[in-house]
Parts: C-alpha cells; sequence; structure tokens
C-alpha cells in the first residue's frame, strides 16, 4: 500500500466527512489566495466594489472564479484520492476510455439540446407557495444576477477573453466538477448502495443543489444523471468530463461568434426547445445512447453492479 493512503480503512461516513472538510478547506483556501492576488493586481479597492454587476471588475471576477474552482472542485477529489486508496488515480477514474464512449459523450449532449431546454422552461415556471413568495422572489433576484454576469463574461469580441472564458467555463467545471461529484462522491457511494442507481441519483442532486440555482434544478439534476450514468459504464471520468465540457463550451463558442458576426444564432437560440416532437426524439435519443453505453461497459464494471 503507498505510503500516504492514510486513511484506506476509514468508513463511508468517514470518507463523507473527509471530502466535505476538504471541500471546506478548498474554499477557505481559495477565497484566501484569490483575495490575495486580486489585491496584488488590482489593489484593495477590487474587494469593496459595489454589489451592481455593472460597476464590477470582470477580470477579478474571471481571476476569483477559477482559482475558486481549483480550490473547491480540482485539489479536494485529488488531496481525497491520495488520502483514501493506495491507486488514486484509478480511484478517481482516470483510466483510457473507449472511443465509442467518447462518442456518446458527444453525441448525447447534441441530442439532449432539446429535453434540457424544455426542463428549463418547466422549471423556471414553477412557483413557491404563496408564503414562501419572499424567498421564490430572492431566488429570482439571485438567479438573474448570475445570469446577467454570465451574460457580460460571454458578451465579448476578444479572442483572449474567448480563452479564458473557455478555460472558465468550459475546462475547469469539466475537470472539477466531474472528479468531486462522479470520481470522489459516487465512488463513496458505491460502498454504501449496492448497485450504481442510488450513487448516480443523489450524485446527480447533491450536483444540482451546489449550484445554488433552484429555478434551474431539475435541468442540472437531468444532466447530473446523464453525467453519472456515463461515469459508472464507460468506467473513466474522461467521458463524463468530456461531454461536460462539449455542454459548456458550446455556449462559450457560440457567444463569442454571435458577438463577432461570425454567426446569426446566439445564446437565447440555443435555449430553444423547439417542438414537442423535438423532445421526444431527443428523450429516445438520449436513452438509446445511454443504453448502448450500458451494453458495451468494462467487464469490470459489470462485476460490479
Amino acid at each position: 500500500m503507498r505510503a500516504g493512503a492514510f486513511f484506506s480503512n476509514l468508513s463511508s461516513g468517514g470518507q463523507i466527512l473527509l471530502l466535505i472538510g476538504l471541500v471546506l478547506a478548498g474554499t477557505v483556501f481559495s477565497i484566501v489566495l484569490a483575495s490575495g492576488v486580486s489585491i496584488l493586481v488590482w489593489g484593495t479597492d477590487v474587494l469593496t466594489q459595489g454589489a451592481a454587476v455593472g460597476s464590477l471588475n470582470l477580470d477579478f471576477l474571471r481571476t476569483f472564479q477559477m482559482i475558486s474552482q481549483v480550490g473547491i472542485f480540482i485539489l479536494p477529489p485529488f488531496i481525497f484520492g491520495l488520502l483514501v486508496n493506495s491507486s488514486s488515480f484509478n480511484f478517481l477514474g482516470f483510466r483510457r476510455p473507449d472511443y465509442r464512449h467518447l462518442i456518446a459523450a458527444v453525441l448525447i449532449i447534441a441530442v439532449a439540446g432539446p429535453t434540457i431546454n424544455f426542463l428549463v422552461e418547466w422549471n423556471e415556471g414553477l412557483r413557491l407557495p404563496g408564503f414562501l413568495k419572499s424567498i421564490e422572489q430572492w431566488m429570482r433576484n439571485s438567479e438573474e444576477t448570475a445570469t446577467r454576469l454570465t451574460k457580460q463574461f460571454l458578451e465579448t469580441s476578444k479572442t483572449s477573453d474567448l480563452i479564458i472564458n473557455f478555460i472558465m467555463i468550459a475546462i475547469l467545471p469539466a475537470i472539477g466538477e466531474e472528479l468531486l461529484f462522479r470520481s470522489a462522491l459516487i465512488g463513496i457511494l458505491r460502498k454504501v448502495f449496492k448497485g450504481i442507481h442510488w450513487p448516480v441519483i443523489i450524485s446527480a442532486l447533491i450536483f444540482s443543489a451546489f449550484h445554488l440555482q433552484f429555478f434551474g434544478f431539475v435541468p442540472r439534476f437531468a444532466l447530473g444523471l446523464v453525467l453519472g450514468y456515463l461515469f459508472v459504464w464507460s468506467g473513466s471520468v474522461w467521458v463524463p468530463m468530456l461531454a461536460h465540457l462539449v455542454n459548456n463550451g458550446v455556449v462559450v463558442v457560440v457567444s463569442w461568434l454571435s458577438v463577432n458576426k461570425i454567426i446569426e444564432s446566439n445564446v437565447d437560440d440555443l435555449a430553444d426547445f423547439g417542438s414537442w416532437i423535438a423532445v421526444v426524439v431527443s428523450v429516445f435519443a438520449c436513452i438509446l445512447i445511454l443504453y448502448l453505453t450500458y451494453r458495451t461497459r468494462p467487464v469490470e464494471e459489470m462485476q460490479t453492479e
């Protein structure tokens, strides 16, 4: 056993607490580091700017966001893997993927658009009971602020901003969120539950809740299910990482192309789910791709179900 796997005999409950502790520590570390870097680059005033989105320093926010993603999502799973398993990379799912599963990852994102967009529209139309109206208003205001900020990130014509946005919105979340919610969390939950379904469902629920966006909870939960099943049936974290990268990256690239008048479509066009026929076809296509991934899963994954 590798000397670094100090908690290899820790119970599943203990591993969950350890992972939570690492995420909290990573959060504190990233906030301190991002604040320090920001002060060195932009001075202390950048941390005391007004709350209005329009007055914020986008370069500061991009820096803060990227450092936070590394500290909260990427470092904790890596450290966790080193502490609990003698083969940390294998534990986290860094196995050579089947090329068919990589193709499935791209295809499922390509065909899932109408389904996800329908769920987005349905979820946004939900209303909380009257006595929770103030909470609902707070949720909507928070999401509107987040949406405006995201649009400010994306509405840029600079190639340098395209690269930074792609790293911040596509690459880092694809790596970090898959390592945390699929590799580490599902890895723990599979020791608690027999089979793979409850681990995938619970990880998808936590994945969606972690984003703190109630009116986007359902579509993000559905995406979490797809990513979870891609992970457990392919046996490689590279597969959901690729799907996550494509899902987020398309938005970044389309936005940049639209701002530069290279294409007429924009991000809002991507949110149109089309017709009911498109949604039904999309659902069946997603199910078919997942089924084919299941049928071509590695032998070792068959033995653990």
